[in-house]
């Protein structure tokens, strides 16, 4: 994925050169004292996982463009980040954002989301190939549903079952208190079931 929309082109060139005390909090005081290439570590720290998770939002093309569009908008907002806020809920705050402006401009997602694969526990490496194909099946028909999930239960499936996010993590990015994101990741499962019971009947789409 190539990110380079507002960043210096010598930052994506750059080799990051990351020491056990070159932490975030030193990247962005870096990155605020003017040294650019600071930026490279957040870009290949962050990057790929903010690119799979727009592409499950919005779809592989636009969720490229998204992801890309994130990284600049942070390198321009550095001076606006919070430490106490956490890097990385940081970035997909503002990532979360362009998918919902995205979605709210009435554009319809181009595309498949995102591949599930490297996000879910994998088969077994005992399993024998029937095992693997129904995994395989499976997990298709779980991308196939989060596919057919209103954005805002999408959002909240993808960030707590996906992305592995705490309630607590989820709460700063969606800016939701936790009760309301139980409510919403329970209706979101529960769509989930209902959407792979349909297709397995025959009945979706």
């Amino acid at each position: 994925m190539s990110i380079a929309m507002g960043i210096p082109s010598r930052v994506m060139a750059t080799r990051p050169q990351v020491t056990e005390d070159d932490g975030e909090r030193q990247l962005v005081e870096r990155c605020l004292a003017g040294d650019s290439e600071a930026f490279s570590p957040i870009v290949h720290r962050y990057g790929a996982g903010l690119f799979a998770f727009c592409a499950r939002m919005v779809g592989r093309a636009v969720g490229e463009e998204l992801a890309q569009e994130t990284l600049a908008r942070a390198y321009a907002n550095l001076g606006t980040f919070r430490h106490d806020t956490g890097l990385k809920r940081w970035l997909y705050r503002i990532a979360l954002n362009l998918c919902r402006d995205h979605l709210k401009s009435g554009k319809a997602r181009e595309g498949p989301c995102g591949s599930l694969e490297g996000a879910l526990e994998p088969v077994a490496a005992e399993a024998g190939p029937e095992e693997r194909l129904r995994g395989r099946e499976a997990v298709a028909a779980l991308q196939r549903a989060i596919e057919r999930l209103a954005p805002k239960y999408r959002e909240a499936f993808v960030l707590k079952h996906i992305e592995n996010l705490s309630y607590e993590e989820m709460r700063e990015i969606v800016e939701m208190p936790v009760p309301a994101l139980k409510v919403r990741v329970h209706r979101a499962r529960e769509m989930i079931k209902r959407l792979m019971a349909e297709e397995e009947r025959g009945e979706g789409r």
